[in-house]
């Protein structure tokens, strides 16, 4: 474990960063790091190091580290492992206090491998040097601007952090949530975490104001009872979410070869983290649903569902994947059936899931998500099909504006623009809705689209959630529904 985690500061918050191994060949890892860097506006001051070059993308280039005329808090490392040592020796010297070490051949590789590892933590305690990787795909923090992975995905600033011991998979999942509007406030490719462990950046971003969520994918840690204590002391405040690789023994024999390390016998390792709180996981997707629903709703109190639904069959759906997972479908007190009712046919549900029987009335959705929120028997609500519906709008437009000569552009124009306003209205609407009464609800989308699963609203707290399939909904709701439900039994007000 590191001594001082404020000090991986250095590493996420740098004032100054240098790429050992810059260069301007296209596909080469100095070459994705240092253009990721300079295209990311990074605003702090970057340094090409590169013996053969004088000058990369109009920066003056240096042949060493020690060259370097300025103090430098940060070094990425992409040359071969054999050079590994010198450059952290040079590094020491400079007095730089963190470095990235994208380099592999080291602990993942061999007996020598190991060995070499084993050397180059030694050099980084010796210099207080602070070690990510080696064997990682780079990191990034977007509050400092701070973009220094292979891949090119920047997403906005937020509150999830994300640590990966693949750099592959964290990349990837960087790219998704960047797709679906998820705020990241940092990613860690912790690689073979030869230094730095996942409890020492759980200590770090216990610390972190930055961060409110914590995502991880570990395949391996090598010290269970810390990070269990760890998690369960972090959960107080930050809900941790963990994918667990190498599960099977298929997946075991992969993690060896791929960083070196060998999981522990999964059915265990869950019932552990499930009495330290952490929200275990099945598959990379559901790490983004649950970063969406806890980065962006307020926590239940209970596990009481209302449901809104356009048409019926989504409420049956919905209604029985709550009580799948545990969650109640109550039945709705007549004040409340009356209040609905009102502007509604007669033939509507008359209970809960609440069907709309495809009302064209456009404020009827929101009185019925309403009319749930004020009574205190529910504790969240589940809206099915308003969000996306606009998709089917365009597509009668499209078929009309084909098949009707007589049909005015400018009047069917019109639609589609109040379409387009009344959903943005709604999420508004729904948004505002959460804040005044502090409970979550949860949309499903009547069709996909490509605006992601969070849509924010500037200046609120919370963030409207929209997700492609009802079960993706409760899933996400029953994960957090069971984290409020640990964190009151552990740690009532």
């Amino acid at each position: 474990m590191v001594d001082i985690p404020s000090d991986l500061e250095c590493v996420f918050h740098p004032r100054s960063v240098a790429v050992v191994g810059a260069s301007s060949s296209f596909g080469k890892w100095g070459q994705m790091i240092f253009s990721n860097l300079v295209a990311g506006k990074f605003p702090g001051r970057i340094f090409p190091v590169n013996p053969k070059e004088s000058s990369l993308y109009g920066l003056k280039a240096y042949p060493r580290v020690q060259d370097i005329p300025e103090a430098v808090d940060l070094v990425v490392v992409t040359t071969p492992a054999a050079t590994v040592p010198a450059v952290l020796s040079a590094c020491g010297e400079k007095g730089v206090k963190g470095v990235v070490l994208i380099t592999s051949g080291f602990g993942e590789t061999d007996a020598a491998g190991k060995q070499m590892e084993k050397e180059i933590v030694a050099i980084c305690r010796g210099k207080q040097i602070r070690l990510v990787g080696p064997n990682t795909m780079g990191i990034l923090s977007t509050h400092a601007g701070l973009f220094a992975t292979g891949t090119h995905s920047r997403p906005r600033a937020g509150d999830v952090a994300f640590v990966s011991q693949s750099g592959n998979l964290g990349n990837q999942l960087i790219h998704w949530a960047k797709n679906q509007n998820i705020g990241i406030s940092l990613f860690a490719g912790s690689g073979n975490e030869a230094m730095i462990s996942c409890v020492d950046y759980l200590y770090y971003l216990e610390r972190d104001p930055r961060s409110r969520l914590i995502v991880l994918y570990l395949e391996n840690i090598a010290d269970g009872r810390a990070f269990l204590e760890t998690a369960a002391r972090v959960n107080r405040t930050k809900p941790i979410i963990l994918l667990k690789g190498g599960r099977t023994e298929a997946g075991m024999r992969a993690a060896a070869s791929h960083t070196g390390s060998m999981g522990g016998r999964d059915a265990i390792f869950r019932a552990a983290c499930r009495q330290a709180g952490v929200a275990v996981v099945n598959e990379p997707m559901e790490l983004l649903d649950l970063s969406a629903g806890f980065s962006s709703l307020p926590l239940p109190k209970g596990n009481r569902v209302g449901i809104v639904t356009l048409g019926g069959g989504w409420g049956v759906v919905t209604a029985d994947a709550c009580n799948e997972r545990g969650l109640k479908v109550p039945r709705l007190p007549d004040a409340i059936v009356t209040e609905i009712g009102r502007l509604l046919p007669d033939f509507w549900s008359r209970g809960n899931p609440v069907d709309l029987v495809g009302t064209r009335d456009l404020e009827v959705p929101l009185v019925a998500v309403e009319a749930l929120l004020k009574w205190d028997g529910i504790d969240a609500v589940i809206s099915l099909g308003i969000v996306g519906r606009v998709e089917m709008v365009r597509l009668l437009l499209q078929s009309t504006r084909e098949v009707d000569p007589q049909a005015q552009p400018g009047l069917l124009d019109e639609f589609e623009e109040m379409a387009e306003a009344y959903e943005v209205q709604y999420i508004q609407r729904i948004v505002e809705l959460m804040e005044r009464y502090r409970k979550p609800v949860l949309g499903v989308s009547f069709v996909r689209t490509d605006k992601g699963l969070v849509r924010s609203i500037p200046g609120k707290i919370y963030s409207g959630v929209f997700y492609p399939s009802p079960e993706r909904a409760v899933c996400t709701l029953a994960s957090i529904v069971a984290y409020a439900r640990f964190h009151e039994r552990s740690y009532p007000s």
